[in-house]
């Protein structure tokens, strides 16, 4: 067995030397692996493009952004110019009707179904449905893994199929373009669109941002998107009904969301009525829920200590006091030696302990003589997210203090 092992001869140095620098020698009795072989391919540069690559898939996502946003200011341009008191009785090609002979109690589903657009916005429309769908199959094809029903029967694909292509159709067939499309919906595509937006954004800067903000800037868009969604619907169901305005359906949602309910302004027919009742189940389930994970968040931050505030570190002097485990005894020699000196008086502390703050520093922070100079912040030394909270780059000086045994 020793003989085999001394018969063994160790790699020549060249070898190592070329395993170690990636050299050009021959390598003909060697053997050769190549990384990355399939982003040579169309697909993965693709994929690279679109999805991997953080500054590149920010524009992308900036762009649909701005693609949603823009559908939905040509529905509200669509609402403004159309006149719902006189109808295409179901068609492209029939003749107008008067939408004033119909009654409340049997009205015209005609003028819920088609409505009045014009040639050069329904263009405008139908390019932006058109660059939006084909976004939307790239990236479904670039996302692929072998599933295809995991990609279909995502809620941000049928939006999209629902906002984009009966504007593929209409193209096709022309007796269609009045055709009824509600894009509105495309307002939820754009808060989905932002969320991711905002995820690459601070991964390109790389910058870390808190959960809070993400948590508020969440709970902003699910209002909006509400909103705006129960305005529209309202707008359009009732042009069979008491032909509400934007204004006019603008007021009766704030009206209706705040629990205030003058009774001025009210949907006249069913469908407009059934579309009142599921909008308020679901903001009663959804926001909830959005303002229970923003509680939890900030009694969390509120936990940790927070931020130390930007504007006080560029305009007040302090500095950081660094510690693994804080005990009172080691904070008020800390703070007695400290303060000592007369022109340090001005200065603030910032305590940065990964621990949580015990009863008796509690009640020591609490009193007004440090209550107003000592800010206590839960994190580590360690970790740059915590420094940046207790803005270590404009403090005037850091300590590090042992433990005492």
């Amino acid at each position: 067995m020793v003989e085999l092992e001394k018969d063994v001869l160790p790699l020549p140095p060249r070898y190592r030397f070329r395993d170690l620098l990636l050299g050009d020698w021959q390598t003909d009795d060697r053997v050769q692996v190549e990384f990355y072989v399939n982003e040579n391919t169309f697909k993965e540069r693709l994929k690279l493009f679109f999805i991997k690559n953080q500054r590149s898939s920010l524009r992308v996502r900036l762009f649909n952004f701005s693609l949603k946003v823009l559908s939905c200011l040509l529905y509200i341009i669509r609402v403004l110019l159309d006149d719902p008191q006189e109808g295409r009785g179901g068609c492209w090609d029939c003749p107008r009707q008067n939408a004033s002979s119909h009654s409340r109690t049997s009205f015209d589903w005609s003028l819920i179904i088609w409505v009045n657009r014009p040639l050069p916005l329904w263009a405008l429309q139908v390019l932006v449905a058109f660059i939006s769908f084909s976004e939307t199959m790239l990236l479904v094809y670039l996302s692929y893994k072998g599933n295809v029903w995991e990609q279909v029967l995502r809620v941000p694909f049928i939006l999209e199929m629902i906002s984009a292509v009966p504007f593929v159709i209409t193209v096709i067939l022309p007796s269609l373009r009045n055709l009824f499309i509600p894009v509105f919906l495309n307002c939820w595509l754009a808060k989905h669109a932002l969320e991711n937006m905002i995820n690459d954004l601070h991964r390109a800067i790389q910058r870390t941002h808190s959960a809070m903000f993400n948590q508020v800037l969440i709970l902003i868009c699910t209002l909006v998107c509400l909103m705006f969604t129960c305005i529209c619907g309202i707008q359009h169901l009732e042009r069979a009904g008491n032909n509400l305005t934007l204004f006019d359906s603008l007021y009766f949602c704030v009206v209706t969301f705040s629990t205030v309910g003058f009774g001025d302004v009210t949907p006249q027919i069913w469908p407009s009525q059934l579309l009142v009742v599921i909008m308020i189940c679901v903001a009663l389930i959804v926001l909830p829920i959005q303002f229970e994970q923003l509680a939890f968040l900030w009694m969390e931050r509120q936990k940790s200590g927070g931020n130390y505030s930007r504007y006080r570190a560029q305009t007040e002097k302090h500095v950081v006091l660094c510690v693994s485990c804080l005990k009172i005894d080691l904070l008020m020699d800390f703070l007695n030696e400290f303060y000592a000196h007369p022109r340090l008086q001005d200065y603030y502390v910032v305590i940065l302990c990964p621990a949580e703050m015990d009863v008796q520093v509690r009640r020591v922070l609490q009193i007004p003589l440090w209550a107003q100079r000592v800010i206590y912040l839960q994190g580590s030394a360690l970790k740059d997210q915590d420094l940046m909270r207790a803005k270590m780059d404009d403090a005037e000086a850091c300590f590090i203090l042992s433990n005492r045994f």
